[in-house]
């Protein structure tokens, strides 16, 4: 994300907010995008995101025993145009009026940002969902560390809350996430995750997730432009974990030379006592590196955010758009298994008119007739055309209905995947124009400071 419009856009917000009318009552209205989809794909029209953002976090205790503490974000959102019409039955939005403004603000826990992910990777199949920040840190031996509720869990807990304001962004400008029901139940309703339970999605992510898991056999056809998707996961995954040992081979060379020139301070402050002339500029010369030195952790600041949190973030994609390709597979698999049945079954009925054609005599001995005997059926030539040809339509129907599903699979995916080329492409570009004007600004720092000390020196009279 371009961190400087984000910046313009939260002081944008600061003075729209003030500016909310906290008297806003007005009779709800609106449509729904169709008419009788599952509860949990409900979608909200004619609505549009202000602002959204996580103004802090808190430490908090559960109200059960045994008590357990636990961190909440504080979420501020601020939404326009929002005429909604509301599931019978479902908990209501909060009043809102055509063309007004309204601010909503919710505490969350990571926990809940958790089931709202799995939430719409599950019901949005196709969609490249925005990734979570992890939900463990590593300390600084190296290995996954949980929150102590210390102290010195605020740098993680500060860097958890952009991640996780990076995460609301990407869902409110999402042009399908963004108009999903539960999401916006998210943002203000202290209930949602429960009334989400009775939808009925949970049974939906159960067999979705298990498919996940499964270990599927070569593809006869696969589908290149999916491959070639995963292919680029992979490498881009790879380039970006290399960037981020980069970085930290040159921020711990970086920090060294800070502390250098913090003692390149100390001895200018002690030099400049044992001279007369030269006292003054050697103190300012001193006061210049001492500040230099500390301005490397304002750099490093400015770094994670501006660098460091994007290319995490796309490295969690990497596993997001290898979610759509498995998901494509599983279809594809799916369509497979369906046509080796519709041949295996138009295969059967061809055997039994080869039969009839042959003239093998009905009801001889056979382990097929046998068999149907044994499950109650009739072995008679009539009987087994009948069975046979409901099977045969039966496979045809599952092999269509296979296939529906892919190809509206693929084309949602295709869709999706233009968009988040789209989305990449301004992303990477803002990441590398960011890291630019961050190597431009401590270099530049540097100048100034040695011109200073140049200065000092110069209009020194000796």
């Amino acid at each position: 994300l371009d961190v400087t419009t984000n910046e313009e856009m939260a002081s944008q917000t600061k003075e729209e907010i003030t500016s909310l009318d906290s008297e806003q009552s007005v009779e709800e209205t609106g449509e729904w995008q169709e008419l009788n989809p599952p509860d949990y794909l409900k979608q909200v029209t004619d609505l549009q995101f202000v602002n959204i953002s996580i103004k802090g976090y808190e430490k908090k205790t559960t109200t059960g025993f045994p008590k357990e503490e636990y961190y909440a974000f504080r979420i501020v959102s601020i939404l326009t145009d929002a005429k909604v019409e509301i599931p019978k039955g479902l908990a209501s939005l909060p009043p809102r009026g055509e063309g007004k403004r309204v601010r909503q603000e919710v505490w969350r826990r990571y926990s809940e940002f958790e089931v709202l992910r799995n939430f719409l990777f599950t019901v949005y199949p196709h969609v490249v969902t925005p990734p979570l920040p992890e939900k463990t840190y590593r300390g600084s031996s190296g290995l996954l560390t949980k929150i102590t509720f210390t102290g010195e869990d605020s740098e993680f807990l500060l860097k958890r809350q952009q991640a996780l304001e990076i995460f609301l962004v990407r869902i409110s400008r999402h042009p399908v996430l963004s108009k999903n029901f539960w999401f916006h139940q998210f943002l203000h309703n202290i209930g949602w995750r429960e009334a989400l339970q009775q939808t009925g999605y949970s049974a939906k992510a159960e067999t979705f997730l298990q498919g996940l898991s499964l270990t599927l056999s070569k593809q006869s056809k696969p589908d290149s432009r999916f491959q070639d998707v995963k292919e680029y996961a992979d490498e881009l995954e790879m380039v970006f974990r290399a960037l981020l040992d980069v970085r930290e081979r040159m921020n711990n060379s970086l920090k060294s030379i800070y502390r250098i020139h913090n003692n390149y301070g100390r001895v200018f402050s002690e030099w400049s006592e044992i001279e007369d002339t030269l006292g003054t500029p050697l103190q300012i010369a001193g006061g210049c590196m001492d500040s230099y030195s500390e301005s490397i952790d304002t750099y490093l600041d400015e770094e994670e955010v501006r660098y460091m949190l994007p290319l995490k973030e796309y490295i969690s994609y990497c596993d997001a758009l290898r979610a759509v390709v498995r998901r494509q597979e599983l279809l594809q698999k799916e369509l497979e298994k369906a046509k080796q049945v519709l041949t295996a079954k138009t295969e059967a009925k061809e055997m039994l008119a080869k039969e009839k054609a042959d003239g093998v005599e009905v009801g001889k001995f056979s382990f097929r007739s046998m068999a149907t005997r044994l499950r109650g059926g009739d072995a008679s030539y009539e009987g087994r055309l009948t069975v046979a040809t409901t099977e045969l339509q039966e496979a045809e129907d599952a092999e269509k209905k296979a296939q529906k599903e892919l190809d509206t699979f693929t084309k949602k995916a295709l869709e999706e995947l233009e968009r988040f080329s789209s989305q990449k492409a301004s992303d990477f570009r803002s990441i590398l124009i960011n890291y630019g004007q961050l190597q431009l600004h401590i270099h530049r720092k540097g100048i100034s400071t040695w011109e200073r000390v140049k200065q000092g020196f110069a209009s020194e009279t000796l």
